[in-house]
């Protein structure tokens, strides 16, 4: 009985490892570190100055940045993680932070609008504005950084499949979880449609109708 408990535990224990290598893998290189876990936006927030020194693997929408003499603040409104490190962009967000990278940050890479996702340290808090409203910033000193590129709007027509192994799910993405409780409706997959090209209209020449000879013939013994 002690040999199979023992099984067990390193069972469950290799099943772990490989759950959390493969979350791992599928982040990008920059942004993948050595950390087993991430502290929230929220929990940063409660925490305040307990909280610094905590490794970080945070991402969202850039709002602003700031070039200082020797260094640039990239202001980023927060929004959690996909399973990839991407951020799930939506209509509601806990607040902003910003993160610190050396040198010169240049806007037109750093794009207002863009997605991105940091991986680094909570140095410490900085009190700004926001247009007049004064707001704390979480500040991340960055050691690794994921521009995201941008993507062009895509419109998918979906479509009841029963038969499909494959689901999408918004936090896992697409893969085989038959029995996942969070998946609805289930079976389901996208359809890339190309729009119909639109023909004008066919124009038709007006009809002339011609005078038979006979009549011709009647017009001129009249004449």
């Amino acid at each position: 009985m002690k040999a199979m408990t023992v099984m067990k535990a390193i069972i469950v224990s290799a099943t772990a490892l490989l759950l959390l290598s493969g979350c791992a893998s599928r982040l990008p290189e920059p942004i993948r570190g050595d950390i087993p876990e991430t502290t929230t936006y929220r929990a940063v927030v409660e925490q305040s100055e307990q909280a610094i020194g905590t490794s970080l693997r945070w991402g969202g929408v850039i709002a602003a940045v700031h070039n200082r003499k020797d260094h640039s603040e990239i202001e980023v409104v927060y929004f959690t993680l996909r399973g990839t490190g991407r951020p799930w962009v939506s209509n509601e967000t806990p607040g902003r932070f910003r993160f610190i990278v050396d040198g010169f940050a240049d806007p037109e890479i750093y794009r207002v609008g863009r997605e991105v996702t940091v991986l680094g340290e909570l140095s410490g808090f900085q009190t700004d504005l926001i247009g007049e409203y004064e707001f704390s910033f979480p500040i991340v000193s960055s050691r690794g950084v994921q521009l995201w590129r941008e993507d062009p709007q895509r419109i998918e027509v979906w479509h009841r499949d029963p038969f499909s192994p494959w689901y999408r799910h918004y936090l896992y993405g697409t893969g085989p979880y038959r029995y996942h409780p969070y998946y609805f409706p289930y079976g389901t997959r996208p359809i890339q449609r190309a729009p119909e090209p639109s023909s004008p209209p066919e124009q038709r020449r007006p009809r002339v109708e011609s005078e038979s000879p006979r009549s011709r013939t009647d017009i001129r013994q009249q004449q």
